[in-house]
Parts: structure tokens; sequence; C-alpha cells
């Protein structure tokens, strides 16, 4: 019976715990699929400018394929900056059978509830589950507004525009103001 897991990359993942990811179970044949998600800066999604991202993500997906090429079968592609959109992409290439996350730091609860709503079985490595905060709930309410998964988006983005206009406005006539005011003032 052949496996296929299905590993994502987050930040600072070490070669240690790539290798922990991938715990032999059985005498089937292991299929991986590494999928490492982007890392975009805001003036980069501002820009639309996710081409480096994608690029540094496709190094470390490449050093996780080599690293597990003695693992068995091994693929993989950078993703999407969410994490979850990049899993749920990497899901509609491969079959797999379980999730494992891979990285260092604190594991966000709601990453792993949405990572969870897949029905596939999550597993973790190096990774301590922090506790579900207003902080946590926050990164992900922006990860999902930010991802376009939500219907809220682009009501987000107009209002988000309009306001951005309105201070560029209220900035541009206090500065035309404070040029009148300094003309009085020397002439």
């Amino acid at each position: 019976m052949s496996r296929h897991l299905l590993i994502v990359l987050l930040d600072g993942a070490s070669r240690a715990e790539i290798h922990a990811a991938v715990d032999p179970q059985g005498d089937g044949l292991l299929s991986i699929y590494v999928v490492a998600p982007a890392h975009v800066g805001p003036l980069e999604w501002l820009a639309t400018d996710e081409g480096r991202a994608q690029r540094e993500a496709g190094a470390r997906v490449l050093e996780a394929e080599w690293l597990l090429a003695d693992a068995g079968e091994v693929s993989g592609d950078a993703g999407e900056a969410d994490p979850v959109l990049a899993v749920e992409d990497a899901l509609r290439l491969f079959p797999a059978d379980e999730i494992a996350v891979v990285g260092r730091g604190d594991l966000d609860a709601s990453l792993l509830t949405s990572l969870r709503s897949f029905g596939l079985p999550v597993t973790w490595t190096g990774l301590a589950l922090g506790p579900a905060t207003l902080r946590s709930r926050e990164r992900g309410i922006v990860r999902t507004l930010v991802s376009g998964r939500s219907m809220a988006t682009p009501f987000v983005a107009f209002v988000g525009s309009n306001l951005g206009f309105l201070l560029l406005a209220v900035v541009a006539s206090l500065l035309a103001a404070l040029v009148v005011w300094l003309a009085g003032l020397f002439s």
C-alpha cells in the first residue's frame, strides 16, 4: 500500500525537522509532495510582485526534495502566500493521505483548524501549538482577506483604497493651507 504525504514548509524548517516529518510507517511506497508558501511582504502584495518570493519558496522546495530523495518519490512546488491556499492548490495535484507541517516557532491554532478542514490528518514537526489568541484570529482574518477567499475582500479593498485617497487629500489640503499661510506671513 502506498502512502501519500503532503509536507507544508513554513519558516525556518531545518533538515532534521524535514526528515522527522517523514516517519516511515509500514512497508508501502512513500510518495511525498512538498509545498512551500511564498513569503510575500506587504509592499510586494500591494504591487502584486510575488516573483522573488515564489523563487525563494521554489528553492526551499528543491532543497527539501533533495533532502528527502532517499525517502521515496518526491516532488513539489512553491505555493501561494496563504498556507491554506497553497495546500488547497497542492491537493488538486496530489492526492494526499496526510498533511505534515514543518517549521519553527508557534503553529497558529486558526491555521491548524483551517488545514484540518480538508479532512486529512495533520501532524507538525518543529512547531509548538500556540494558543488561540485574539492576534492569531486577526492573522487568520487578514490571511483570508488577502488571499481573496473572503466575500468581504472586494469591499475591504474598496473601503481601504478610498480611505487612502481621503488621507492623501487631507494631507495635500493641509500642505496647501500651510503654503498659503506662509505666503501671507512673508508678504
